[in-house]
């Protein structure tokens, strides 16, 4: 297709892709502090700029994106905007409820925020997944690419959090006009063992959630949270590219194995 963006194309255009393909993808993401460093809409703009790459790619096309989500402890800084969850998978299932209805039977979501939005749209993919029979999923870049960032972090333990290395390397590769490279730091703060922050430091854990009143001083009123000083391009390029090739075997799998009978195809009211 000439244009991978939904919104787009005609109408005639869309009709004429579902006679062949059946698959979309929907890009989630957030406007919320990233520290001096990144611009607050980084979570939304990686998911937007993965969805489009890999929409060119692959041919498929790509939902207009929702660029705010669930944030509520980065409100600490000026600038984020937050939905409440409800909201958010509102959003999410008017939405996905919408293409289905049109006949996409392979929604494949792609959530730049990490752990804050997923309780959100996992419920609305539940619920869709079980009220239409439509095959959805949820690439998120930390899990879905979660082996090439073990292999190219450089940081210490406690190095992997917010707006740290391999966020800002993704960023850095990106969208470079919109970082500071200059201003990155470097923020570790010792935790107990229960409450530790970075995903791929192995150990017992324990679910909590942030305060707003408290994040400013848990991220050193600077909005980091890790270790964002061996972030660079080449390692944001790397990680880009194992994306990409993990995504494309996902549309081939959902083209080639996925089957789907679609029901109860209905209008959101």
């Amino acid at each position: 297709m000439e244009n991978v963006w939904l919104q787009e194309n005609k109408w005639q255009d869309v009709e004429e892709y579902l006679q062949t393909k059946k698959t979309i993808i929907v890009p989630f993401g957030s406007v919320e502090q990233h520290a001096h460093h990144l611009p607050l809409g980084t979570d939304s703009f990686v998911a937007q700029k993965v969805a489009e790459d890999i929409g060119k790619l692959t041919d498929t096309l790509v939902a207009p994106p929702t660029w705010t989500g669930w944030a509520p402890h980065h409100m600490a800084y000026p600038g984020t905007v937050t939905m409440r969850p409800e909201t958010l998978t509102a959003v999410a299932e008017d939405l996905l409820q919408s293409l289905i209805y049109h006949g996409f039977e392979k929604l494949i979501i792609v959530n730049g925020h990490r752990e804050a939005n997923l309780p959100p749209l996992r419920i609305a993919m539940t619920r869709l997944r079980n009220k239409t029979g439509a095959f959805i999923s949820i690439v998120d870049p930390f899990y879905f690419n979660k082996e090439k960032g073990k292999e190219l972090r450089k940081s210490a333990p406690g190095g992997i959090g917010h707006a740290e290395e391999l966020e800002s390397s993704h960023m850095f590769y990106l969208f470079p006009d919109l970082c500071d490279p200059s201003k990155v730091q470097t923020n570790i703060p010792e935790k107990h063992r229960f409450l530790e922050h970075d995903p791929f430091i192995e150990g017992d854990r324990l679910l909590t959630a942030s305060d707003v009143s408290n994040y400013r001083e848990a991220t050193n009123g600077v909005g980091l949270m890790g270790d964002a000083a061996p972030s660079d391009k080449a390692t944001g390029e790397a990680y880009h590219k194992a994306f990409l090739e993990n995504f494309a075997e996902l549309i081939r799998y959902c083209e080639e194995e996925v089957e789907v009978v679609l029901r109860n195809q209905e209008i959101p009211l």
